[in-house]
């Protein structure tokens, strides 16, 4: 919507009978507006699905299918859960009309601080879980529990999102163009193989959002979905409390059970997840007006300087560098990237002492990549932009990303927007280099698909030689 008002030319002025307010976001899968439902005077999020994902083998079968899941979706009444009051399909597309919900995304709360505090960490989770245990007694699986999909309201209530649109796993031909359900990092080591998970791949989803919590970190974080998959599959991942030690030793029992690679030695559902949270008194809860139970959260605040800040040096820088060193080396990383700091007298030279401080070439490549994408352009006063990074990677690295559109080349974009999008990346990146001209305009016109500001800019960094393009 343009400042007087009016809708803009790509704004559709309804959507069956709602009429079109703005536009709230857009993704990989489609668009969400709000809409006014006029009959009712009520305020309403309807979400699209792009036609051009049902222009394959299997596409009637998949819609038919997300027909009958988008309904029993509909049959999940929560207070933990967003709402889904129609389904419909105009222009033979689909949409899904849905209580329109006023907070903010936790992967939000994630980027101010990480981890969060362990009170307000348990009392999400609990709503997560309580919201999961409605849908299950339903008979509905959610299958893509991640932060994008949990919404924090200003009161401190969850809303889970999505049930039903999650569960796109349909046929072999539809897994065969990418449409495997879930997104890689928050996926249970079955839902890498298995046609059908049931209800535990949501408990495990729960405990993977759980463990980023608590310690700002995934279990396990591949530098694409192939190594993920191979660490979910067969690695074990650290103790929280090897993270942040700082939490209580109870909570590593707790999560290594909701993460147990086999569904049957995990908590066998989201109740007993719930008993046994609660039974380490984490959080206090109490009673609201109507009876039910309300657990509060504590407001996000900006985070102070840690208290560990290096004079003359940029707090954030660092706690980037660390925040990426934690995963690899462990809570040794806050020691190291201090006492580096104090012996170095630029980024470029701190950034090459930590890198040979990580004993494995794969993830010190990944710590360069990342710090690369992190950082951007924004330190360029204190003598590091992102070419000047970036130029610590090998040449044979940065050349295989900026080939020409080979196989190779094609893969290595699926693999970085996997990171945003989960496995519709595939579908998006062939149907979006039969029509771009270079590697450069592949990447942009992939970058609109990312509904996050902050991820389509660190996705459009990861694109080298943006200035030189190759054709295709």
């Amino acid at each position: 919507m343009s400042s007087n008002g009016e809708l803009s030319a790509t704004q559709p002025p309804s959507i069956g009978r709602y009429r079109i307010l703005k536009i709230l976001g857009r993704g990989g899968m489609g668009v969400v507006y709000l809409g006014y439902d006029e009959a009712i005077d009520r305020q309403v999020a309807i979400k699209t699905i792009h036609r051009q994902l049902l222009d394959h083998e299997g596409g009637l079968e998949w819609l038919e299918r997300f027909r009958r899941e988008v309904r029993a979706a509909g049959r999940c009444l929560h207070p933990n859960i967003v709402t889904v009051f129609e389904y419909g399909e105009a222009d033979g597309a689909p949409y899904i009309v849905m209580e329109y919900v006023q907070g903010r995304e936790l992967r939000d709360y994630l980027k101010e601080r990480q981890p969060l505090p362990l009170d307000s960490a348990v009392a999400i989770i609990l709503q997560v879980l309580n919201a999961l245990s409605h849908a299950h007694a339903q008979g509905v699986v959610h299958r893509d529990i991640k932060p994008a999909n949990i919404i924090v309201l200003a009161d401190g209530q969850v809303k889970v999102t999505d049930f039903g649109i999650a569960r796109m796993d349909a046929s072999s031909d539809l897994t065969q163009v990418g449409m495997m359900v879930g997104s890689p990092s928050y996926m249970a080591p079955e839902q890498f193989s298995d046609q059908h998970p049931d209800h535990r791949a949501d408990v495990y989803a729960a405990g993977v959002v759980l463990f980023e919590l608590l310690t700002g970190v995934r279990p396990f974080s591949g530098r694409n979905a192939s190594e993920l998959m191979y660490q979910v599959l067969t690695e074990t991942h650290q103790r929280p409390t090897q993270i942040n030690p700082a939490l209580p030793t109870e909570l590593d029992a707790v999560l290594n059970r909701a993460l147990a690679k086999a569904p049957g030695q995990r908590f066998q559902d989201a109740g007993a997840f719930i008993t046994a949270l609660e039974g380490l008194k984490l959080v206090e809860r109490e009673a609201a007006m109507d009876g039910s139970t309300v657990i509060r959260i504590a407001p996000v605040q900006t985070p102070e300087p840690p208290v560990n800040a290096v004079p003359g040096w940029d707090a954030t820088l660092l706690a980037q560098a660390e925040q990426f060193l934690v995963e690899t080396l462990g809570p040794v990383a806050k020691v190291l990237v201090r006492r580096t700091a104090l012996q170095v007298g630029s980024p470029a030279e701190l950034i090459q002492q930590l890198a040979a401080a990580i004993p494995h070439e794969p993830d010190r490549t990944r710590f360069l990549r990342r710090m690369r994408v992190a950082m951007g352009g924004t330190v360029t006063a204190t003598g590091l932009g992102s070419s000047a990074l970036g130029s610590l990677l090998s040449h044979s690295q940065m050349s295989r990303a900026m080939g020409p559109f080979e196989q190779a080349a094609l893969e290595t974009v699926r693999e970085e927007l996997t990171l945003y999008l989960g496995p519709i990346a595939k579908v998006l990146v062939k149907q979006t280099a039969a029509r771009a001209r270079n590697l450069n305009e592949l990447y942009q016109q992939l970058a609109e698909q990312i509904p996050a500001t902050a991820d389509r800019a660190a996705f459009l960094k990861r694109a080298p030689g943006q200035d030189s393009g190759s054709s295709a």
